[in-house]
């Protein structure tokens, strides 16, 4: 027993040696930690300096690198789209360190991101008549479907038009709005006039050339509410988007 504690105690000290060797070969710039505090302004300047902002960071070990960033902004703004209320959560994320310094998110990985946002219906309009693709729009909610009336361009001629449709996504960072009916001057148009001009006005939402590139797998009014979410149960907390958990229902 004396003789197999002793191979222990050696085995343990030989173990701490090699430890401390290999922790001295490893260049200093290898056990750089990413800075958080760069974090801060550049969100800010992504999502057009909210009232509201809360950036929440654990770092890895590495220049550019952070385990989990959690972001939390109330009247955000993203590529001209107005957010209530907006979470984000990256995991594993990696940005070029240089650019990060200059206030630039330049992305190099992320393993994981979500997104939960909640916007007015109100929001969701005033966006569409910036967008171009239709002019004077006005947005109305009647149970699962929206009813859009607006001016579009077709064959080269401002045509105002009623709509209904519902809002889709399919995982991809875009919002798509599929027509049920379209009406000219109260009159049906048929099905190959209505393809056309679908194709013509979606994506209604695209968040493609952000920096951080988001799953989309919800889009539902609740309310006069719109959900945005990266999971398909809009109706339960995004505990995977960070913050505190949210319901839509009490």
């Amino acid at each position: 027993m004396l003789r197999t504690g002793r191979t222990v105690r050696r085995l343990l000290a030989l173990l701490i040696v090699i430890g401390c060797a290999v922790m001295a070969a490893i260049p200093a710039r290898a056990l750089t930690i990413a800075d958080t505090s760069l974090l801060l302004p550049v969100f800010a300047d992504l999502l057009n300096h909210p009232p509201v902002l809360r950036v929440d960071a654990v770092p890895d070990l590495y220049d550019g690198g952070y385990a989990r960033i959690s972001v939390y902004a109330e009247r955000p703004e993203i590529k001209g789209m107005r957010i209530d209320q907006l979470w984000v959560r990256l995991v594993g994320a990696s940005f070029d360190p240089e650019a990060l310094r200059q206030g630039t998110l330049k992305v190099l990985d992320v393993r994981e991101s979500n997104v939960y946002g909640r916007l007015a219906l109100a929001s969701v309009q005033d966006f569409l008549n910036h967008q171009g693709a239709v002019r004077d729009v006005r947005l109305r909610a009647q149970e699962d479907a929206i009813t859009a009336v607006g001016t579009v361009m077709y064959n080269g001629v401002p045509t105002r038009v009623r709509m209904q449709g519902v809002f889709q996504v399919y995982g991809a960072p875009e919002v798509f709005f599929h027509l049920q009916q379209l009406f000219v001057n109260s009159l049906p148009l048929p099905y190959v006039l209505v393809d056309k001009i679908e194709r013509q006005i979606n994506p209604v939402l695209d968040f493609r050339s952000w920096p951080v590139q988001f799953p989309l797998r919800t889009f539902r009014l609740d309310k006069d509410v719109f959900v945005l979410s990266s999971q398909a149960d809009y109706s339960q907390p995004c505990a995977a988007c960070g913050g505190a958990p949210l319901r839509l229902k009490p």
